[in-house]
């Protein structure tokens, strides 16, 4: 008896030390890695103390490997994008201007009750309301409403307010994203310049940067405190692909008002 007793300590104390090593979230704000490892935590932890017959050291080690990979993948999905998509996945843009992506529903095994469920949860029954919906990685779902209908009506104040713009990570820990660069259509080179000037610094000195579609700038070196303002998007700014696709916009919707 008294043998089982400290077998358990030992593993519970083992047990506590990883958790708390893994970090404070919820079960439902963990990401895929970190669920997963926390599942396997809970299956090694109950053979040592339910089997007298395994050394308890046969349940210690393992947690101790699991702890020392979680760091691993922590500074990995940390460090690099690249590695944190494909790790951990990455955000997913459900609902945008042109109404549900009914391609990324499918890549995400998500069917459209399951959406407007989801929605429901948060207070959105009606589809109008909403600007973009993005499945975060822990597989919540963010609303950006439209403008008029956020929290203390503007409309009904009678305030002409714009679309909320969509925002993209561009900096992270002085590297770069490329990828959300290429996904607004901008060349990073043209607009980093522009905002390495503003802030007059280099980019290692860059802690965080977002910038939205329109040009707004939220940034913080390090040590720092966070500034936030506008640059301009200039025509050379943008890529080749995004400036046909612009071209294309505008004919159709020429096209449309002479319908």
């Amino acid at each position: 008896m008294f043998n089982i007793i400290i077998r358990v300590f030992i593993i519970y104390i083992v047990v506590i030390g990883v958790m708390r090593l893994m970090g404070k979230r919820q079960i439902g704000e963990m990401e895929p890695f970190e669920l997963v490892i926390t599942l396997i935590i809970a299956d090694l932890a109950t053979i040592p103390m339910a089997e007298q017959t395994i050394p308890v050291w046969y349940g210690v080690i393992p947690l101790l490997v699991i702890c020392i990979i979680h760091f691993i993948a922590s500074v990995l999905t940390k460090n690099s994008a690249l590695m944190r998509d494909l790790i951990s996945g990455k955000p997913v843009v459900v609902i945008d201007d042109n109404g549900i992506d009914f391609d990324e529903l499918k890549k995400l095994n998500i069917s459209c009750e399951e959406l407007m469920e989801a929605l429901r949860n948060l207070d959105y029954f009606d589809m109008s309301e909403i600007n973009y919906a993005i499945i975060e990685r822990t597989g919540k779902i963010t609303v950006i409403p439209k403008a008029t209908n956020m929290p203390v009506t503007r409309e009904d104040s009678k305030i002409t307010v714009e679309e909320t713009d969509m925002f993209y990570c561009v900096i992270e820990n002085g590297k770069i994203i490329k990828k959300n660069f290429k996904e607004m259509g901008l060349l990073h080179d043209v607009v980093l310049s522009n905002i390495l000037h503003k802030v007059k610094c280099s980019l290692r000195d860059i802690a965080f940067c977002n910038l939205s579609e329109s040009g707004s700038v939220y940034i913080q070196k390090y040590g720092e405190v966070a500034q936030n303002f506008n640059i301009e998007i200039k025509k050379e700014s943008y890529t080749n692909e995004a400036m046909k696709e612009e071209k294309k916009t505008r004919i159709a919707q020429k096209k449309a008002r002479f319908a």
